[in-house]
């Protein structure tokens, strides 16, 4: 019975230690991961509008440097303009043509297979992964 506890203790002592700071450095930020795989393409690793696509020619526009959108829009990040953008299944007339993939589509796509049993709703899927991505965006302003 001792050597049980003796042994327990040890695994927890290794679990916390690990699952400190350790932990969280392992730990991928979800936000970052999400601009990496959508956004980075086109408006590059630093978020400035010099991404990939644009840079090899295939974007005719630049892309906007997605970390400058709280200094044009008075100093406050424009948090519920952003997700919409993102998620981009509400057309707004006023905005134009849209350039920007449709990602809420994509994420819902992405989602709906793991509905298997009827009860996982898509939707939660897809505003998880859009708030997560722009928090990220949030956090990258320039001061």
């Amino acid at each position: 019975m001792r050597r049980g506890r003796v042994r327990l203790s040890a695994v927890t002592l290794v679990v916390l230690g690990v699952s400190g700071p350790a932990f969280v450095r392992a730990a991928d930020d979800f936000g970052r991961r999400e601009y990496m795989s959508k956004c980075a393409i086109c408006h590059g690793i630093s978020a400035k509008g010099d991404g990939r696509l644009y840079v090899t020619g295939f974007l005719a526009k630049k892309p906007t440097d997605l970390t400058t959108l709280a200094s044009t829009n008075g100093g406050v990040f424009p948090f519920q303009r952003i997700y919409e953008v993102i998620d981009g299944r509400q057309t707004i007339a006023a905005h134009g043509p849209r350039d920007m993939p449709v990602w809420g589509t994509d994420y819902y796509a992405e989602g709906a297979p793991y509905d298997t049993l009827g009860v996982f709703d898509p939707e939660v899927y897809v505003r998880a992964r859009i708030v997560a991505l722009t928090e990220y965006l949030a956090r990258i302003q320039a001061k």
